[in-house]
């Protein structure tokens, strides 16, 4: 893979594998975690009742939205290593391992490979307008991501 010559991170630098297979043809990748952050406040008859600070809640939606073209030789669902055709959800029975590897331009890389994924929706998107390439849109859940730098 050619890293770029830039200071501005673009997805050329980036390659998603799961169980150690390139998965191409990916036109979007999202991981995205969210969690709440709840105000306390002061309760005195001497201040103001302004924030007192701020504390962090539980992490939540670990998700990874995912667009991909599909293939007449490899569909979305079988580039994850998959030996099998899922038709339905339910047909996963196993969880996914994904790595998400960055080739910088100094010749560091980094590594974030997340665990437990299982995909939650998965839809083909068909169009008779345009280019009318078949994409295909999935979200995963994972329960773990990890940073190897």
């Amino acid at each position: 893979m050619a890293i770029p010559k830039t200071t501005v991170r673009t997805s050329h630098a980036v390659a998603i594998r799961a169980n150690g297979v390139t998965i191409g043809q990916i036109q979007t990748w999202a991981p995205s975690q969210n969690r709440g952050v709840v105000h306390t406040y002061e309760l005195n008859s001497a201040t103001t009742g302004e924030v007192f600070e701020n504390v962090p809640g539980n992490l939540s939606n670990l998700t990874i939205r995912v667009d991909r073209y599909d293939l007449y030789k490899k569909k979305m669902e079988q580039a994850w290593g998959s030996s099998f055709s899922i038709q339905m959800l339910t047909d996963q029975s196993n969880p996914l391992e994904i790595s998400e590897k960055w080739s910088n331009p100094d010749g560091s890389t980094e590594l974030l490979v997340y665990t437990g994924c299982w995909f939650t929706n998965l839809g083909r998107n068909l169009t008779a307008n345009g280019d009318r390439i078949v994409s295909v849109s999935a979200s995963l859940m994972y329960e773990r991501v990890r940073a190897f730098l």
